[in-house]
């Protein structure tokens, strides 16, 4: 599997073969389909693995400092693992990949939500509360988007945007319903 995710961080998916990961792999072509019938349940065990090294990365560098200093620590580390891994980034944030992969990452990103909260003492967040938190992760992925593919050149202004933007996300969740909301300040 480590050859297949070094191979889906440097090109897209559909530029690459089987063949070429069993041959990164130095196996025998035949021997990579006995363990994955194709080369889209290999992208789905490399992208769980990643999803999963994705929410250890963010829990680990979170453990520490105010909730001003956790949310930062998230949004910087949040960006340097998309940029390591920044050509699957864009393919599956633009929809690329199965219906099951959508959702590996669609489960990192709620775990991501709940992370967040919790720096603000919300350990169980109303549905409104997540959605709120949920729109203004989305407007940090464009972001960071822009940022992996050039456009933005700042990566300190990214994490300040998304940072400066995060208390009015909170208060907005008000108008979806929201009575959890925590103060942020």
């Amino acid at each position: 599997m480590g050859a297949a995710a070094r191979l889906f961080a440097k090109k897209p998916f559909n530029k690459i073969g089987m063949t070429e990961i069993a041959k990164e792999a130095g196996v025998a072509h035949g021997l990579a389909f006995h363990y994955f019938s194709s080369k889209e349940k290999l992208y789905e065990a490399v992208t769980q693995a990643a999803a999963d090294r994705l929410d250890a990365i963010h829990e680990a560098s979170t453990r520490e400092g105010t909730r001003d200093d956790r949310l930062r620590a998230f949004l910087r580390i949040h960006m340097k693992e998309l940029y390591r891994r920044r050509v699957d980034y864009v393919f599956h944030s633009r929809g690329g990949g199965t219906p099951e992969v959508q959702a590996i990452w669609e489960g990192s990103r709620h775990n991501a939500i709940i992370l967040i909260l919790g720096f603000y003492g919300v350990n169980n967040p109303s549905t409104a509360l997540v959605i709120a938190v949920r729109a203004w992760l989305g407007y940090y992925d464009e972001l960071v988007l822009a940022w992996v593919q050039g456009i933005v050149r700042s990566e300190e202004a990214v994490v300040e945007m998304a940072f400066q933007l995060f208390p009015a996300a909170l208060k907005s969740a008000e108008l979806l319903g929201a009575s959890d909301i925590p103060s942020p300040t």
